[in-house]
């Protein structure tokens, strides 16, 4: 699922944000906890690839933080 991020010249890597995002926002939806720690593990730990005409750095590193939240929270 490609995101709605806005694309700059020098931004991180839009598949492998694309990636990342995703597999964070479906263990987001689960109720196994076991995969949202992961989830959660592997956002704290990722360190994008800034590539020419790349997602905004900031735009995905706020929605980093929003999932990260999410994952936290407590279901």
């Amino acid at each position: 699922m490609p995101y709605d991020f806005t694309v700059v010249l020098r931004g991180y890597d839009r598949p492998q944000v694309d990636r990342v995002l995703t597999d964070a926002e479906a263990a987001a939806s689960t109720g196994d906890e076991s995969v949202r720690a992961a989830a959660r593990e592997a956002l704290t730990n990722v360190s994008f690839t800034v590539v020419l005409r790349g997602y905004d750095r900031q735009q995905v590193d706020q929605q980093v933080s929003r999932l990260r939240q999410v994952l936290s929270a407590t279901r």
